[in-house]
Formats: C-alpha cells, sequence, structure tokens
C-alpha cells in the first residue's frame, strides 16, 4: 500500500518535472531562463534535465548568462558539457578546457576543485601540466635568478605560465605545442588568470591537497592521460547513444528490405519510468516539424498515444547521426541540421519501404510500428548510396577523366549534380530552390529527378567520347560541354574542321559574324532548319544515324540552343565581343 502511494507521487512529480522541461525548451533564452529560476524548486529542476537537454539549453539562453543555472547543476551535467567541449577528435583542447573551467569556476568554485580533485584527478593534471611549469624549491636552496617570472603561494611551490605573452621570448624553447596554441574562434586564453584564482581558492581550503596536486601534475605522463581519459569519456558517450565516429558511421551503411528485423510486440508500461533509466533528451522535438512524410506520420502516432520507447530510439538515431558527421550542437542552427537529415531519409525510407506505391501517411505509421527507425534510415541511405556508386563508376572511365578535365566543364547545373553525389554523404541538388543549394534527399522524387540528370550526364560523356577530339588544341576561352559542342558545331560549318582529331582552336570572330547572322531570323529565335543541322551534326561527328540519337541528348541539344537565344538573340551582329561570349570559343577584334 506504502509502495503504490509512492510510486504514485513519483509518477505525478515526474509528469509535472516532465511537462516544465518541455515548456522551457521550446521557450526563447531570456524566457526559458527565467522559467528555471522561478520554479519552486529550481535545483530539483535543473538536475532533472537530461544531460543533453541541459547542454543545449545552455548555448540557446547564452552561456554567461546561464552561469547561475550551472550553479545547480549535477556533476554528471557538468562532466556532459566538459565530454563534449573539450574535445577535438581524440585529442584535448587545453583552449577550451580554459573556456569551460572558467564558466564551472565562476558557477561554484569550490566545488569545481572538490569535484575534479576528488572524481577527475587525472584530467585537472593534465590541463595543468599543458598550461603551466611548477618548480619546487627546497627549504635551505635560495631562489633562482630566474625565478622572476614565478608565482608562489607559500615560497616552496613555484609556478608560471610559459605561453605568457612577456615571458614567449625569453623561454621560447618551452613554448606550447602547435596543437595547444590559441584557437581562432574570437575566445581570449585566460588560463593564467583562472589557474592563478583556481590555486589561491584551493590554498584556502586545503594547502596540503594544493601540494598533492603540484606534486602529481609534475609526475603526471601527458599521452597516457590522454588516452585513458578518451576511452573514458567514449564510455560515458556511448551510453548516452553518441558512439565513437568510426563506430557511429554504421548508420550509413545500406540495407535492403528483405534484410530488415521488424520490431518486436509493444507493450505498453504503465508504470512510473525507472530511476535508473536516462530520460531521452527531449530538446529535439521543437524541431520535429514539417510537411515531410515521417514528420506528418509521426504527429498522426503521437496523437494516438505514441509508441513506448519511439523517443528514445530517435533520440539515439539522431545522436549517432551527431557524432558520425561530427557536429557540435551549440545553437538552433546546429541541431537542426541532423534533425533535418535524419526527417528527410527517414521519409525518403518510408516510400522505399511502400514499394514505389503513392506516399500514405496511413501505410508510412504502419511502417514505424513495424520497424526500427535505423532500419528504416539504412533504407533511405541505401538509394543515395546507389547514385554515389554510379556516379563514381561512371567516372572512372569517363571522358572527363580521361582528358583531366576540371568538374566545371559540365557547367553550373550538371557540376551541381555531380558535385552531391561525389561527396562522401551524397545530397540532393536543390540550386536554391528550397532556398539552399544542397539538402538531403527526402523522397523517392528526389532519387528520381536526381538520376535522371545524372543518365543526361553519362549520355552526355558518351557523346563527347565518340567526337574524337583533340583537347589539346584548346588554348583560349573558357571550355565547357557547352561552348565544345557549339564551336565544333560551327567549325565543321565553316570547314575549319575537316580531318580528326577534331581541334577547339578559337574562331576568329570576324569569321563568326556571318555564321551568326545565319543562325538567328529577324526575331532573335534560331530556326527549325538551323536546329536540325546541328542534330544532324552531332550524329554525323559521333558516328551514329540521327534517328539513333539518344533522347537525353536530343533534350540537351535542345536546351542549349534555347540558352542561345536567350543570351544572344536580342545581340546585333556588329556588336559582338568574343570576350562576352563564353558559349563559343572566340578569338580575336571586334
Amino acid at each position: 500500500m506504502n509502495t503504490d502511494y509512492q510510486l504514485t507521487n513519483k509518477t505525478r512529480q515526474e509528469l509535472k518535472l516532465q511537462k516544465m522541461r518541455r515548456d522551457i525548451l521550446v521557450s526563447e533564452g531570456a524566457k526559458a531562463l527565467d522559467m528555471i529560476l522561478e520554479a519552486p524548486s529550481p535545483a530539483t529542476l535543473i538536475q532533472s534535465f537530461p544531460d543533453q537537454d541541459l547542454y543545449y539549453l545552455m548555448h540557446n539562453v547564452g552561456v554567461h548568462d546561464f552561469i547561475p543555472v550551472l550553479a545547480l547543476a549535477a556533476s554528471s551535467q557538468w562532466e556532459y558539457i566538459l565530454d563534449v567541449e573539450v574535445w577535438d577528435d581524440d585529442r584535448l583542447n587545453p583552449h577550451m578546457m580554459t573556456q569551460v573551467f572558467s564558466l564551472l569556476f565562476q558557477a561554484d568554485p569550490q566545488r569545481l576543485l572538490r569535484w575534479t580533485i576528488k572524481e577527475k584527478p587525472d584530467f585537472i593534471e593534465y590541463y595543468l601540466s599543458q598550461k603551466m611549469r611548477v618548480v619546487i624549491r627546497e627549504h635551505d636552496e635560495p631562489p633562482p635568478e630566474d625565478f622572476d617570472d614565478y608565482i608562489t603561494l607559500d615560497d616552496k611551490f613555484y609556478f608560471r605560465f610559459p605561453d605568457n605573452p612577456s615571458i614567449a621570448d625569453k623561454y621560447s624553447e618551452e613554448a606550447l605545442l602547435p596543437q595547444d596554441a590559441s584557437r581562432e574562434d574570437g575566445l581570449p586564453d585566460d588560463a593564467p588568470e583562472l589557474i592563478e584564482q583556481m590555486l589561491k581558492t584551493l590554498a584556502a581550503m586545503d594547502l596540503s591537497v594544493l601540494h598533492g596536486l603540484l606534486l602529481e601534475t609534475l609526475s603526471l605522463l601527458p599521452a597516457e592521460t590522454e588516452e585513458e581519459q578518451f576511452r573514458q569519456r567514449n564510455t560515458r558517450l556511448a551510453e548516452k547513444g553518441f558512439l565513437p565516429t568510426h563506430e557511429a558511421v554504421g548508420i550509413y551503411q545500406p540495407v535492403a528490405k528483405k534484410d530488415l528485423t521488424p520490431r518486436p510486440a509493444i507493450i505498453r508500461d504503465s508504470n512510473a519510468p525507472h530511476s535508473d533509466i536516462p530520460m531521452p533528451p527531449m530538446f529535439f522535438t521543437r524541431f520535429l516539424i514539417g510537411d515531410n512524410l515521417f514528420a506528418k506520420a509521426l504527429a498522426q502516432i503521437n496523437a494516438q498515444g505514441g509508441i513506448p520507447g519511439l523517443d528514445s530510439e530517435l533520440a539515439a538515431l539522431i545522436n549517432k547521426i551527431i557524432s558520425a558527421d561530427r557536429i557540435k550542437i551549440r545553437n538552433r542552427e546546429s541541431i537542426e541540421k541532423p534533425i533535418e537529415k535524419t526527417m528527410s531519409t527517414l521519409s525518403l525510407g518510408l516510400e522505399v519501404l511502400m514499394d514505389g506505391s503513392k506516399a500514405d501517411v496511413e501505410a508510412a505509421e504502419s511502417l514505424i510500428k513495424k520497424y526500427f527507425l535505423e532500419d528504416i534510415f539504412r533504407t533511405g541511405t541505401r538509394e543515395g548510396a546507389r547514385l554515389q556508386a554510379m556516379t563514381r563508376k561512371w567516372y572512372e572511365t569517363s571522358f572527363i577523366a580521361a582528358k583531366k578535365l576540371p568538374l566545371n566543364f559540365l557547367g553550373e547545373t550538371y557540376l551541381g549534380i555531380i558535385g552531391g553525389l561525389m561527396i562522401q554523404r551524397p545530397m540532393f541538388f536543390a540550386d536554391y530552390a528550397d532556398k539552399v543549394l544542397y539538402r538531403n534527399f527526402a523522397g523517392l522524387s528526389d532519387i528520381r529527378a536526381t538520376r535522371r540528370q545524372l543518365d543526361e550526364i553519362i549520355c552526355l560523356d558518351d557523346f563527347l567520347d565518340r567526337l574524337d577530339v583533340d583537347i589539346t588544341t584548346f588554348t583560349f576561352g573558357v571550355l565547357t560541354y557547352k561552348s565544345m559542342i557549339l564551336t565544333l558545331w560551327v567549325r565543321d560549318r565553316m570547314d575549319l574542321n575537316q580531318s580528326k582529331p577534331l581541334s577547339l582552336a578559337p574562331i576568329d570572330i570576324s569569321e563568326f559574324k556571318d555564321f551568326f547572322a545565319q543562325l538567328f531570323g529577324p526575331d532573335g529565335t534560331i530556326g527549325d532548319a538551323q536546329a536540325k543541322d546541328l542534330g544532324i551534326w552531332a550524329a554525323q561527328a559521333s558516328g551514329m544515324h540521327e534517328a539513333d540519337l539518344p533522347t537525353a541528348l536530343q533534350g540537351i541539344l535542345y536546351r542549349l540552343l534555347r540558352e542561345l537565344e536567350s543570351e544572344y538573340g536580342h545581340i546585333r551582329t556588329q556588336d559582338l565581343d568574343p570576350r562576352f561570349m563564353p558559349m563559343f570559343l572566340l578569338a580575336g577584334q571586334t
């Protein structure tokens, strides 16, 4: 009976705290800070936040304004801030250690010193060893002459800071290693002032502890200490879903539908959450909105009561993406990036699992209930990976690679397509249609559009390979597939290329004017005869019959002529200037 009463109270309290945390996380910085500090029990509320949520709040509110909250935070929450802030891959960054220690020291100086010395002695000793030099003077030993730059609190232990500008020249042989230099992030390195304040505070607390700390700092082995701290840090972060990068990248391993493992039967437990199981972070839930398929299906699932553990599953998936992409969550923009990738790829995976049928919210909801989110995500990444593999395989034997041409030879649009597929994580070339140049694939329509344009690029490359062009003859102008095709066409019709390999030597502008005058009609458009002539030349130059020209190539030639009309249709022949006509390789004076 008593147990049931305690459980009921615990459940009620947790639900109340959960609502408060959710309201705080969706509020703006200043309002969120006021809500925390004006709560009936601020310490209880602050320490109930998952580590990730509190870390996000710190950057949302502002690190210096957040100091009163840090003073009430739990030591485990402090440790999480250190784990995500002070590491550059597998190396500790002493400069960032200074910034974080400075914040925590302002929050609660004595608590910081007690906590680090008792629970993280190697960590604080490593930091001191990187930022200061310690010398012990025996009682019967006079102070050396070079002790002018040292500081002492007891006339026995002397310390100084080698990176102090005033003594940098004098002690240049002891300068810090390049990786320990101040970072170019606009933050000053206040280590000397901070460490001096920390040591003075510690001496006032217990001088013998200060002596022990300095003695251990002298005997520390930095490389071994850093390696052990890195191991411990990885273990702590792995418990929160942040696997090491080399393990987290497994989230991008493609998987086929036939290899997916269904979820076990859903069991709903009405009991209170177990206290030994960490609460999943909630800060990302405010960003789970949008017009994509996954967001709509998730909203419908939540409206029906949700799926037990789905929040934790989604948080773990986002954390893996953050680890794999090495993203640091410090503001709204940095969290939107992995969440947008998660929702877009899950939406793509859901469409793939629908076997090509029309995207339907109810069907997506059923698939989320049937399969794990990570498997749905990996199903989505498979589509982009297939396009990437196709692109790389084509490029190895392409005309562009064989002639050692840069990718900008393909022009802006095709360069954008290939560029998005050649990077480590393939992306969709949006060309600012969604106010961004690149975004993640969000559905099969993106995959199909990219595949169609990739097929055009491959078809164009095959056509150019058939032309037998001597690239070394190109000496002047801007070489793209457009200027190559149009120049070769003009040179052929002007009888300038009478033998193979075909030459790309620039055409004299005085000779080009006659061709230009015949190309456009009085209204500035290209007639059907000229358009047909380009197709005839393309077939002859490539050794194909005109009827056998691929549809994709015909579309490229058609768009090329329309672009010519748009760019040059309104220009008078006497006003032509080679400097402003990049679609042709021209030379000479106007």
